[in-house]
């Protein structure tokens, strides 16, 4: 219904809706923060965020987004470990695909036949028989897809902390427990390594990294990196969390309250894995990282905040890889669809810089209508 009403509401009428209080996450936050138990620590990280410049790095659908993140955990009595079957259906969990998506995955094995010897019927907690019987089947699909790699071997090198931690939905084969995301996070691993070289890369830095299942991989392989990772919460929380309890024996610290540069960069420089807020990218000095990452986050941005990264991006590191949709819009993010938040990655709506070289370029096995990039940095 909602989808027919839409159709016929002008666009400025949409637009101002949107932007009411009730989609608005600082007053959201003040208005309910005494209601919402949960872990001081991360109440503490969302007060420090709303007061903060990286605020402004909200595009209106992430505003909508977090709120929603914000009351389904409420909804889950605040119980981060429940994250992989509530929250993480509004990142990177797929319960539902289309043609587009999975057309060229399904090309890639359409051909073979296999024995199955896995329960492709499992259902998993907190969903519903039909979402899970799609989950299998794609994390399957993923499964038969990443056999024919050379990264195939590694899955049995990604260890069940932080994958199946959070009540994540997972499939059993070959007596590995299989999941979406450590199949996606290998694919990711196979490109990023493949443009970067990742065994000579010494430091990284992650921009929206989500719950970490990347960041997770690529220091399960890479151990002696620098890694920091650049989010906003709830994201920033649960992958601080993940990672944590992952890599027990390296130093880890949030970093997202100091304001100072030459403190920010040592205590980078101090620490294995460091956990900022987006408008510290400006402290960070310069040529300071070897290669920056943002897999599947640039495209739900503002186009006014994708070129503030850039920026951030072209005086910081010394190569950029990302993922995104080839074509999309950004919900909630201007009057005129068609102008306003239409993202196209073949016109060059993610204005990169002209001193950009791009040395890669590849679609995603899934989702298939994703294209990755990489581009060396010149002075």
């Amino acid at each position: 219904m909602k989808k027919y009403i839409k159709q016929f509401v002008p666009p400025i009428i949409l637009y101002l809706y949107n932007r009411l209080p009730i989609h608005n996450f600082k007053k959201f936050w003040i208005n309910n923060r005494q209601k919402i138990d949960f872990d001081n620590e991360l109440k503490i990280m969302i007060d420090h965020f709303i007061k903060s410049k990286s605020l402004r790095f909200l595009s209106n659908y992430w505003h909508y987004l977090s709120i929603k993140n914000i009351n389904q955990l409420i909804k889950d009595g605040s119980n981060i470990k429940k994250y992989s079957t509530s929250v993480a259906t509004s990142y990177y969990t797929f319960l539902d695909f289309n043609e587009e998506q999975i057309s060229r995955a399904a090309k890639l094995v359409e051909s073979d036949f296999f024995e199955l010897n896995i329960n492709l019927f499992k259902k998993h907690k907190n969903f519903s028989h039909t979402q899970s019987i799609k989950y299998n089947n794609l994390t399957y699909l993923l499964y038969l897809n990443l056999k024919k790699t050379n990264y195939f071997e590694r899955l049995s090198k990604l260890g069940d902390e932080g994958y199946v931690s959070y009540n994540d939905p997972y499939m059993e084969i070959d007596k590995i427990k299989v999941t979406s995301d450590k199949l996606n996070s290998l694919f990711d691993y196979d490109k990023i390594n493949r443009f970067s070289n990742l065994d000579n890369v010494r430091s990284v830095l992650e921009i929206g990294a989500g719950s970490g299942r990347t960041s997770q991989a690529i220091m399960s392989f890479n151990k002696n990196l620098k890694y920091i990772i650049c989010d906003v919460p709830l994201a920033l929380y649960i992958s601080y969390k993940r990672l944590s309890s992952v890599f027990k024996e390296k130093k880890i610290k949030t970093l997202y309250n100091i304001d100072d540069e030459n403190e920010l960069n040592l205590e980078i420089d101090n620490n294995d894995i460091s956990f900022i807020m987006p408008h510290q990218l400006r402290l960070i000095k310069s040529k300071k990282i070897d290669l920056s990452i943002a897999i599947d986050c640039i495209h739900e941005m503002d186009k006014k905040t994708i070129t503030t990264y850039m920026e951030y991006i072209n005086n910081i590191s010394n190569m950029f890889y990302f993922s995104v949709w080839k074509e999309t819009y950004v919900p909630f993010s201007g009057i005129f669809r068609s102008y306003s938040n239409k993202l196209d990655y073949f016109s060059d709506d993610y204005n990169i810089p002209k001193n950009w070289k791009k040395d890669f370029e590849e679609d995603l096995i899934f989702p298939s209508n994703f294209i990755a990039a990489g581009y060396s940095i010149k002075d």
